[in-house]
């Protein structure tokens, strides 16, 4: 198994595709009907478990004037605004030559996320109108909150989040913070929920509403709708060499837990490398 961001760097791709937390095993499974050459597909060991470990672990202290980042996770960024997780920090316009912020554009309220439609939008505008330059196209499936269940209805943008340093899959309450150092979060919410305080965090509401399996179904029905969209960007582009990959993994239930960030699991670092040549 060879690191991952050794062969970001190293590789000589001309779209490199990213499925925010997107879990090899998984992807093994649904990209099988939906893209070709699914038999090359290889596992990567990711160098992070949160997206903004990624960026600097992938590409901190350089500069790549030929990419440009299509970008629907407002974490990579052309505002110079810097996001912060855990202890790591990134300003996405210090590394790329442009960034497109498709988290901004076309953020849809009513589902809190970028659906993969409009960023093959943007993605496809840019590589065709600059053939010369490389691009990574950014998707923000399969990460939460599903669009499978119509998402997560939002009254802020992105833009605020990251303003205010918020971290969106924290807990907000100081007592589900408590608890979780003690218990898988499953039990954080069975208690919390008989206690009169459900989750904030869509997937706690979804876990309440659906259970684990229900979750897993949300994550897998999103990989599928991604997969879609990626498909059409390998087949619109067959002359150029394409590597999907992911930033990082996802837990599903597994110890009770979900989500990602945190220590180095096995399903928070394997994650999949499809190349087409």
């Amino acid at each position: 198994m060879i690191h991952q961001t050794k062969h970001i760097i190293e590789d000589d791709w001309d779209i490199l595709i990213i499925l925010d937390a997107c879990r090899y095993d998984l992807f093994g499974q649904i990209s099988k009907g939906i893209l070709k050459n699914t038999d090359d597909l290889k596992k990567m060991i990711s160098p992070a478990t949160h997206t903004v470990e990624w960026l600097v672990k992938t590409f901190d202290k350089q500069y790549f004037s030929d990419v440009i980042y299509i970008s629907s996770n407002p974490f990579i960024n052309s505002k110079g605004i810097k996001p912060e997780q855990g202890k790591v920090s990134f300003i996405g316009k210090d590394h790329f030559k442009r960034i497109i912020d498709v988290w901004d554009k076309s953020w849809n309220q009513d589902i809190s996320t970028v659906h993969p439609i409009d960023v093959n939008k943007a993605a496809i505008v840019s590589i065709d109108l600059n053939p010369k330059y490389r691009h990574i196209i950014h998707y923000m499936q399969p990460h939460s909150p599903y669009i499978y269940y119509g998402g997560l209805k939002s009254h802020m943008h992105p833009v605020q989040n990251l303003q205010k340093n918020l971290n969106p899959t924290n807990e907000l309450s100081v007592f589900s913070k408590i608890l979780k150092i003690i218990f898988s979060q499953e039990t954080v919410w069975r208690i919390g929920h008989n206690l009169g305080r459900d989750p904030t965090w869509d997937l706690g509401k979804l876990w309440l509403k659906y259970g684990k399996e229900g979750i897993i179904k949300g994550y897998k029905e999103d990989l599928k709708l991604v997969l879609n969209h990626v498909k059409k960007i390998v087949d619109l582009y067959p002359n150029k060499k394409i590597i999907i990959t992911s930033d990082h993994g996802e837990r599903l239930g597994e110890s009770g837990n979900y989500g990602h960030a945190g220590k180095r699991e096995k399903v928070l670092i394997e994650v999949p490398w499809l190349e087409y040549k």
